[in-house]
């Protein structure tokens, strides 16, 4: 059929279905946050990636490339741009690892709730002695601030107000009707002010780079818990640690940074009240499955000429 260039490794169901309709494929393999050549990509229709950088030298390069598969939602790694301009389409796997990413927030949420990190620590070096510990808070009652109510954000609303009784405020100037249960407010800093635990779930854009920073750790509750399984560019991160390292932030449950991986040196790693997990949240067999599955469905669907869920460009 076409020439498909797989950037990173991906679930085996992907490329089955691309061996079935077909295609060619070039697997390279690489780590997350590099950037692909033109050399790489060469002569090949589509190119399928995860998280590797796709710039405007490689879109301009490769004459042949009609499509860049996007493995999950956030193209922050791709020069849109560059693709619209070049009338190169992309496309993404709308709502495959939402339910991965939703649970994965609420994990950390939850340790952090309950102290897990600091306690577990405690246990190894000074024995049962660690039960009288700082005590956890339990989170029925309690309030969910979410900023970004689209899959992922609904999702985790659901599960805090369906599943703990939670009292949830949503804020996303997107939308105009939230999931039961669930209070959307315009005033965004009603969520930082009022909520016990704030999590991020936005787009990463230009508006919505760097927003949040200093101002809106200081409307947060003293000891409220701040979680991001977003992108880290959307939090100015020097705030953020400005805020754990006063006190004024209890925990901070972190899937991404400014800067992945992240420095061993980043102060995030040294402190007993952060989670920080290898923007790891969607790593599950099952998301894993059905968001390779969407891309190379995705891929053979463009090449048929059919409809394709999820395009962008």
């Amino acid at each position: 059929m076409a020439k498909v260039v797989i950037a990173e490794q991906i679930d085996p169901v992907g490329v089955e279905l691309l061996k079935a309709a077909g295609c060619t494929l070039v697997e390279l393999g690489l780590g997350g946050g590099v950037e692909i050549t033109p050399e790489q990509v060469g002569d090949a229709e589509v190119l399928l990636v995860r998280i590797t950088e796709v710039t405007r030298r490689l879109i301009e390069n490769c004459p042949n490339l009609r499509l860049i598969s996007k493995h999950g939602v956030g193209v922050d790694n791709i020069d849109m741009e560059a693709a619209k301009e070049r009338g190169v389409a992309v496309t993404i796997t709308p709502g495959a690892n939402s339910t991965s990413v939703a649970e994965h927030s609420f994990a950390l949420l939850m340790a952090l709730a309950k102290n897990l990190p600091e306690v577990c620590g405690k246990y190894r070096e000074i024995g049962f002695g660690a039960k009288n510990c700082a005590p956890g808070i339990e989170l029925t009652g309690k309030t969910l601030g979410v900023i970004g109510c689209g899959r992922i954000g609904s999702r985790i609303s659901q599960m805090a107000h369906g599943g703990f009784g939670m009292r949830v405020l949503a804020y996303d100037p997107y939308i105009t009707e939230a999931p039961d249960g669930v209070e959307l407010v315009s005033d965004r800093d009603r969520v930082f002010r009022e909520s016990d635990f704030v999590t991020l779930h936005p787009v990463l854009n230009k508006e919505t780079e760097g927003s949040v920073g200093a101002r809106e750790f200081a409307l947060m509750k003293r000891g409220a818990i701040f979680i991001n399984c977003g992108r880290g560019p959307l939090v100015d991160e020097q705030a953020l640690i400005d805020a754990l390292q006063s006190g004024h932030l209890g925990g901070a449950g972190l899937d991404v940074t400014a800067q992945e991986p992240c420095p061993p040196e980043n102060p995030l790693f040294h402190m007993s009240n952060v989670l920080l997990t290898p923007h790891y949240a969607p790593t599950t067999t099952e998301a894993a499955a059905a968001v390779s599955r969407m891309a190379a469905q995705n891929t053979i669907d463009f090449l048929e000429n059919k409809p394709v869920e999820g395009r962008l460009v």
